[in-house]
């Protein structure tokens, strides 16, 4: 007893405790936000009305492990962790869209021993970690080609995402890409040649994709007689049915009319059972870990904690950023869970992977060493 104490003690005094108590919290508010979201999508599948907040507490455990797990391991075994998980996540993704299960018209889940996962979820810490190491080495040694192994690791990607179709983790991947890559130091044509590719991509995605062009066009010409449109329109309802307090806890009437409650609008439930403070509070939780993990990138000795850091920071950013927005009508609707708090197996686990690289990679031994 005394030396499993004693273990706790050392972990928790060798990791970043503030980034690890924020975590804690927003996973503790993610079990109140299920118990309010996840009853009325429970009810109308015709299960028990606490089905998915007993499915939802089931996997904290395993969630709570892996932080802990990775977050002891050291750079080292990160980055071995990271090349084998990108193969393993393109293999996957390869079998997603070879015998995956279909869902509103995309291919992105693939059922395994009963569960359904989302293997392009688990590709977002990876490739920030991948990318880091490449871009560390050619840090070191310059002619080491970092940042083109790194732009072949991401050409792979894009095309089998696009493929299922899945823009929006394309553009999270892309973006902490590029973020990585503008702060290792690209030249001003590099990065102007970069913004210009990225911009052009974006138009072809929207000449290429029907339906990335419908998403945009109905975002900005309106349709009274769009689904989608409907269920802003009741994410905003529920907004100002919720007021500055909330509903209450179970007594929003809204989100009943909301088909995504419990996942890709999960933030219209917190809106209407607990208020508009209660959306500030959880608005301030998610930028006190991305403002955190950043302070202690800066702080790193070594380029490979300060860009894989700092890139898995910038994902939290823009995938919390997506979510919200959505909800708010800020930029058209698109599938993307906000983190330990949406519903969603392959979310909480590839959370889980994000956070726990990303304590392991700001502890003081990992960011004070040169050696790595």
């Amino acid at each position: 007893m005394g030396k499993g104490t004693s273990a706790i003690r050392r972990w928790l005094i060798s990791i970043d405790q503030p980034l690890l108590g924020t975590v804690l919290l927003i996973i503790s508010a993610g079990i109140w936000v299920s118990i309010a979201s996840t009853p009325a999508i429970a009810i109308k599948l015709g299960l028990q009305p606490f089905y998915f907040v007993k499915q939802h507490i089931t996997i904290l455990p395993v969630v709570l492990a892996i932080i802990v797990f990775l977050s002891v391991l050291s750079p080292k075994y990160i980055r071995v962790l990271s090349i084998v998980g990108y193969f393993g996540c393109v293999f996957l993704i390869l079998c997603t869209l070879l015998f995956g299960s279909e869902i509103k018209g995309a291919k992105r889940w693939l059922d395994v021993f009963g569960f359904s996962l989302q293997p392009s979820e688990f590709l977002k810490p990876i490739l920030s970690i991948t990318t880091a190491w490449l871009l560390s080495i050619q840090y070191k040694e310059p002619r080491f080609k970092g940042i083109l192994y790194s732009v072949i690791s991401i050409i792979i990607v894009i095309p089998l995402l696009l493929k299922q179709p899945d823009i929006g983790m394309t553009v999270i991947l892309l973006s902490t890409w590029f973020a990585q890559l503008f702060i290792s130091g690209l030249s001003i044509t590099m990065i102007v040649s970069a913004m210009v590719v990225g911009i052009t991509s974006l138009a072809g995605l929207y000449f290429a994709l029907p339906h990335f062009a419908d998403r945009i066009n109905r975002f900005i010409f309106p349709n009274t007689e769009d689904n989608d449109l409907y269920q802003i329109e009741r994410s905003l309802h529920a907004f100002k049915n919720g007021g500055l307090f909330g509903t209450g806890p179970g007594e929003g009437t809204v989100k009943m009319t909301i088909p995504d409650c419990h996942s890709d609008f999960v933030f219209s439930v917190i809106g209407e059972e607990f208020g508009f403070f209660a959306c500030v509070a959880v608005i301030l939780l998610f930028a006190v870990l991305v403002i955190r993990s950043i302070l202690k990138a800066l702080s790193a000795s070594n380029m490979f904690c300060f860009s894989a850091v700092f890139g898995l920071s910038i994902q939290i950013f823009i995938q919390t950023s997506i979510n919200i927005c959505s909800a708010l009508h800020l930029i058209p609707t698109k599938g993307m869970t906000l983190q330990f708090i949406s519903y969603g197996c392959s979310s909480m686990l590839s959370s889980a992977i994000c956070i726990g690289f990303m304590l392991a990679l700001t502890k003081n031994s990992a960011l004070k060493t040169d050696k790595l």
